[in-house]
């Protein structure tokens, strides 16, 4: 566990002074910016207008490290042959690979956690009941997240790295479209479609039905069997894919 520890905490440092960071909090702060703006334009729906925005930025800032770092945190690791110095010292290939995932991982916990301090002081979500809804929907997204993490990671194994990037962003794209698909094939009737569609709800981590980022679940709250099936398919998927990693690093050639 020490090594992982230390592995983690290096690869925080590294991330933390890379461009990439400094670039993924310039978005989010544009982002968080123009809620200001036009909440304040609009006073009516000031409060939805910043809802809106601020989860979009805590979404959007998230999943760039997530799909960024882990398409290419391995193939940089080879490259610059510190790979191969690191399994040559009591550093087993799991123990290296848990590592950097944690290390990728505590960088979006830290970036979500600032953002949702932020957002939560711009909408006082404090007052009254809505704190656990706000906390809540920034657990959505830390846990959308994290599946994006493991998957782009255990895709960087398989395939290049660019490739890991663009079906990390078409996974997650498919797991928000999965419930349109549904209505989609009901009404369409074509069984293949049908069948079709159910496969891919297997297949696929179900992330519309976690896509609680808006105005409306903050004020009215979520339903506690949905944050409780949310846990329970996002450890089953997360438990999956992590497996799978360890698997195919163990295998990989890395000379």
């Amino acid at each position: 566990m020490g090594k992982i520890v230390t592995l983690a905490r290096t690869t925080l440092s590294e991330m933390l002074r890379e461009k990439l960071f400094l670039v993924v909090i310039l978005i989010a702060a544009l982002l968080l910016g123009m809620s200001v703006l036009f909440g304040a334009l609009s006073f009516a729906e000031q409060k939805k207008i910043l809802a809106d925005f601020g989860f979009l930025a805590i979404e959007i800032s998230s999943l760039a490290i997530a799909l960024f770092s882990g398409s290419f945190l391995i193939s940089k690791e080879i490259e610059k042959q510190t790979l191969l110095l690191m399994l040559s010292r009591p550093v087993s290939r799991g123990q290296f690979i848990f590592g950097k995932f944690a290390g990728v991982l505590a960088v979006n916990t830290l970036l979500i956690l600032f953002l949702g301090l932020v957002l939560g002081f711009l909408l006082k979500a404090w007052e009254g009941t809505q704190l656990l809804s706000f906390a809540e929907i920034c657990l959505s997204l830390w846990m959308q997240s994290l599946l994006i993490l493991a998957m782009v990671l255990m895709l960087s194994l398989i395939v290049r790295p660019v490739l890991a990037l663009s079906l990390g962003m078409v996974t997650y794209l498919l797991g928000q479209w999965l419930g349109d698909l549904e209505f989609f094939a009901e009404k369409s009737k074509e069984i293949v479609f049908i069948r079709a569609v159910e496969v891919l709800h297997w297949i696929t981590p179900n992330f519309y039905r976690m896509n609680w980022k808006s105005a409306y679940f903050l004020e009215n709250g979520i339903p506690g069997n949905q944050v409780v099936w949310m846990l329970v398919h996002c450890l089953g998927w997360f438990v999956l894919l992590m497996l799978v990693t360890n698997f195919l690093f163990r295998r990989k050639d890395i000379v």
